[in-house]
């Protein structure tokens, strides 16, 4: 017997209440050591800045994916080959018996003669007649296909589409050369009065052998005789082994067996012409071929000489910064074997000392003028530098083409070739 408050209890009572005292300290203690303790415990504070985080690192990695993303989709622009036309983007407003209203637009608003493209035809532009707050209106010849009022079109540089008996009354032989890739397509036009020199027009990035239309008149009064050729990736030429453009880096060979071509035909001494990229395979051909000791001159228009200029201005010109340009770079690394610095014209013109007539744009916004600059003050006694006001890219000949084909001839007589 036992007495609590006084009372004595039994025996087994005694024992029921021990065991169910032994039962609740269990259970008290089990919920202490579960508990979570207050230093354990996340606070909302914590809380946030961990979700913060996690926010960040995502929204990393979605910034990467679209950079990587936009990244190759503007290398795809320089190296993947595209002879789509367009883009038709500028308005024409009106059309009467020669003369064209069209929205007012730089491009619009150029002085000078531009081919006019649109989905099934095209024609002839040249000076302009009138400048109202929104459009401009300009003389229209050479009309082909229907162009009516909301047609959308495109100045192109390039004025005339079509071969040289076809476009300009100049006859021609069209020629295969035998290039490393296969036969590479070319118009040969002879001058009446050999001179022993050969012009090699070579065109820009996706571009036509209709480019040397306009300086081919100049170069057959002036004795030479020129190849205007196409080169891998064009169309009717074979295409890069993994279909892609290089820049210059391999499209030289094919200018060195234009060259091979024109001096197992008898000719003495070679000047070449390149246009945009063309400028980049013609330097590129200058310090590598072994043909270079032939060449007497060069024309440069617009060219490509150095790229990572060129791509900083690509990138500013859609709106980004230039430092976008990086990752586009890293893009076409990835994508074809590049060596930058090879392709730089500007840290190896000890080794393009040649005679070098040379035109750019002050209205180029795909190759920068400061590249031209910068090659014309590194070789002041080899190059003769014209910077053109109002001219766009490869648009030097098209502002002024009499004041352009003077200074062509005037170029070709210093060399002994007019």
């Amino acid at each position: 017997m036992s007495r609590v408050g006084g009372a004595a209890l039994p025996a087994g009572e005694l024992r029921r209440r021990a065991l169910e005292s032994s039962i609740l300290m269990a259970r008290m203690s089990d919920r202490i050591e579960t508990a979570p303790s207050a230093v354990d415990a996340p606070s909302p504070g914590h809380r946030r800045r961990r979700w913060l985080i996690l926010g960040l690192l995502l929204a990393g990695l979605v910034a990467l994916a679209i950079g990587a993303a936009t990244s190759w989709h503007y290398s795809s622009l320089v190296l993947v080959p595209d002879h789509e036309p367009g883009p038709f983007d500028l308005e024409v407003r009106a059309v009467e018996d020669g003369r064209v209203t069209l929205a007012r637009e730089d491009v619009s608003e150029r002085p000078g003669v531009y081919g006019l493209d649109w989905e099934g035809g095209r024609a002839i532009v040249g000076r302009i007649l009138a400048t109202e707050d929104d459009s401009v209106t300009r003389r229209l010849r050479a009309v082909e296909g229907s162009l009516e009022p909301g047609t959308e079109v495109a100045f192109d540089p390039h004025v005339w589409e079509g071969d040289p008996a076809q476009t300009i009354g100049l006859p021609f032989q069209e020629v295969e050369i035998e290039g490393e890739l296969g036969p590479l397509p070319a118009w040969r036009i002879d001058s009446p009065r050999a001179s022993g020199t050969w012009a090699i027009f070579v065109h820009g990035l996706n571009g036509t052998r209709e480019a040397a239309l306009r300086v081919a008149p100049t170069l057959r009064r002036a004795g030479l005789t020129t190849l205007a050729i196409t080169y891998r990736n064009d169309e009717g030429a074979p295409p890069a082994p993994d279909g892609k453009h290089h820049l210059g880096l391999t499209e030289w060979r094919d200018l060195e067996a234009a060259a091979r071509y024109a001096l197992e035909h008898g000719t003495r001494q070679l000047v070449l012409i390149g246009y945009s990229m063309g400028g980049a395979i013609v330097t590129q051909f200058a310090q590598h071929s072994e043909l270079a000791d032939r060449v007497a001159g060069l024309v440069l228009d617009s060219p490509a000489l150095s790229w990572k200029p060129i791509l900083r201005l690509g990138a500013t010109e859609v709106g980004f910064p230039a430092w976008t340009a990086v990752p586009v770079r890293w893009a076409i690394s990835l994508r074809i074997d590049v060596d930058w610095d090879r392709l730089d014209a500007l840290q190896h013109t000890d080794d393009l000392r040649l005679p070098t007539l040379l035109f750019h744009g002050t209205e180029d916004s795909v190759v920068p003028i400061s590249t031209s600059e910068e090659y014309a003050r590194a070789l002041p006694e080899d190059v003769t530098y014209y910077h053109v006001p109002r001219a766009g890219h490869v648009g030097n000949w098209n502002v002024d083409p009499r004041a352009y084909e003077r200074r062509l001839r005037a170029f070709l007589a210093s060399l002994g070739s007019a």
